[in-house]
C-alpha cells in the first residue's frame, strides 16, 4: 500500500491506525518469584482465610476473660501460667479457669481462651502472672478471616504486579500466576554514521544511543526488547534486518524515515512486502514516524534524533505495547499545571517541549526547559513531563494553565515530584 508521505495525519488518527492493528497477546504461567512486574491475565481470588486461625494481637498472656473482669489497680488477679505459644505456633492444651498461657503476637490462640492481657497490663510473680486491668472477650486478638476470607476477590486481570500485589499472592500460597505474555521486540537503528557503543569512534561517528534509549523503553513498558544492531543506509542490507525482526511482536526502528533518498525504511517495507499505514504524524518533534505491518508484525519507523526518538516512542509505540498486555490506560497520563514563565514555540504542528514539573506557591507548575544555550539532551534528562502545546500558538504565556504528560512512569507507577522549598 503506497502512502503519501507528503500527508500528515493527526496523532490522534496515528494512535487510532496502530492500536487498531495491536491485538492483547496470549496468556502464560510463571512462577510467582518470576511475577514481578508482568500483567496478571485474570481475576484472583482468596482461597483460604488470612489468619486461618484466630492470633494474639499482642505479646501478653491467652485467658478466660471472666477470670479477669474485676481486676484493677487496687485488685490484682493471679493466674497460674501453664505454657507457652510462639508466633505462628499452636499448644494442644486446653485452657482450664484461674489459669493463663503466655503468648507472643500471631500465636494461634489456645482452646478455651477468648481474649488476651497485653504484658504491659501484667506482672510476672513466682509461678505466675498477675493482671491488673481487666478485658473483654475478644480484645487483643485477631480473628481467623479478619485480612481475607474464603474466596474473596482480591485482584483484577490487567493488574500489574508490584510489591503489594505479589505480597498478597504469596500470603495466600500462589505459586503461580497467569499473566500476559510480554511482547517481543526487536530493536533496529539506521546510518551509516552510527557506531555501536563499545566500538572506537571517530570524529564522524556517532554512538547508536537509540538501540539503548528505545531498549529500555520497551523493558520500561512490559516488553522484551532485542537489539538487531545498525544496519547502514543501505535499503538491501535494511530489509534483511527487518526480515530477521519479523520474528517478533514488534519492530522498533530509529532514523530513515525522511524524505526522498532519505527514505530507507518505507522502502524497506516495500521490498518485503509490508503495508505502511501512515508515513507522517502532524506533531513536533516526531513528525517523519511511520508504521506499518508485515504480516503479524507491527513495526514503527521513529525519527532518529534522540529526543524525537524518546517523544515519538511515548506517544506511538508505548500504547500499542500496552494494550498488547490488556492494560485500558495507555496513553500517557496527563495533568494541568501553571505555567511558571513564558515560552516561545513554533505553531503550526501540536508540539511537545521538556519540562520540570514542581510542587510551588501556586499548586502544581511546570517550567519549560527550552533554551537557547542548552542542547536538547540537557533538556531530556532534566524532565520529568512533557509540555503540550496546541497548533497554531507561538507563545505561553507566565501563569497559563498547560496540559502536560507525565513522563518515567512505567507500568503503575508515580512520576517523581520535586517539593522545593519556599
Amino acid at each position: 500500500m503506497t502512502v503519501n508521505v507528503n500527508k500528515l495525519v493527526s496523532l490522534e488518527e496515528a494512535q487510532g491506525l496502530a492500536l487498531a492493528a495491536a491485538a492483547t497477546l496470549a496468556t502464560e504461567q510463571v512462577q510467582l518469584e518470576n511475577a514481578s512486574g508482568r500483567v496478571l491475565a485474570e481475576e484472583v481470588r482468596a482461597i483460604r482465610d488470612e489468619p486461618p486461625s484466630t492470633q494474639a494481637a499482642m505479646d501478653g498472656y491467652a485467658v478466660h476473660s471472666e477470670d479477669v473482669n474485676a481486676a484493677s489497680s487496687e485488685k490484682d488477679v493471679f493466674l497460674a501460667v501453664v505454657g507457652t505459644v510462639g508466633p505462628g505456633q499452636q499448644i494442644d492444651q486446653q485452657l482450664k479457669r484461674k489459669e493463663a498461657i503466655r503468648v507472643m503476637t500471631g500465636a494461634i490462640l489456645p482452646a478455651g481462651a477468648d481474649a488476651v492481657v497485653p504484658q504491659e497490663m501484667t506482672e510476672i510473680v513466682a509461678e505466675g502472672v498477675v493482671v491488673k486491668a481487666p478485658v473483654a472477650s475478644g480484645d487483643y486478638l485477631i480473628p481467623a478471616g479478619a485480612e481475607l476470607q474464603m474466596d474473596q476477590h482480591l485482584l483484577s486481570g490487567s493488574t500489574v504486579l508490584g510489591a503489594k500485589e505479589m505480597t498478597i499472592l504469596a500470603t495466600q500460597g500462589y505459586s503461580t500466576v497467569k499473566v500476559r505474555r510480554q511482547p517481543i521486540v526487536e530493536v533496529l537503528a539506521t546510518g551509516s554514521e552510527l557506531v555501536e557503543v563499545g566500538k572506537s569512534l571517530d570524529q564522524k561517528g556517532v554512538f547508536a544511543s537509540n538501540l539503548h534509549t528505545v531498549s529500555h523503553l520497551v523493558n520500561h513498558y512490559g516488553g522484551r526488547a532485542r537489539a538487531l544492531g545498525v544496519a547502514g543506509d543501505k535499503v538491501e542490507r535494511l530489509a534483511r534486518f527487518i526480515e530477521k525482526g519479523r520474528r517478533a511482536d514488534v519492530i522498533v526502528t530509529t532514523g530513515g524515515t525522511g524524505k526522498g533518498e532519505k527514505d530507507l525504511v518505507s522502502s524497506a517495507i516495500s521490498t518485503l512486502g509490508g503495508d505502511v499505514l501512515f508515513h507522517g504524524v502532524a506533531m513536533s518533534p516526531g513528525k517523519q514516524a511511520l508504521f506499518a505491518k508485515l504480516g503479524g508484525t507491527l513495526l514503527f519507523g521513529l525519527p532518529g534524533r534522540p529526543a524525537a526518538t524518546y517523544i515519538a516512542f511515548e506517544q506511538l509505540v508505548r500504547p500499542v505495547l500496552l494494550q498488547m498486555l490488556g492494560l485500558s490506560q495507555v496513553f500517557p497520563p496527563e495533568t494541568t499545571a501553571v505555567l511558571s514563565g513564558s515560552v516561545k514555540v513554533r505553531g503550526k504542528l501540536l508540539s511537545f517541549l521538556f519540562g520540570r514539573l514542581i510542587f510551588g506557591p501556586a499548586g502544581l507548575e511546570v517550567e519549560s526547559l527550552r533554551s537557547e544555550r542548552k542542547g536538547i539532551l540537557t533538556e531530556m534528562l532534566a524532565a520529568n513531563c512533557l509540555l503540550q502545546v496546541p497548533p497554531g500558538r507561538d507563545r505561553l504565556d507566565k501563569g497559563e494553565p498547560v496540559k502536560v504528560q507525565l513522563l518515567d512512569l512505567g507500568l503503575d507507577g508515580l512520576s517523581y515530584f520535586e517539593v522545593p522549598p519556599y
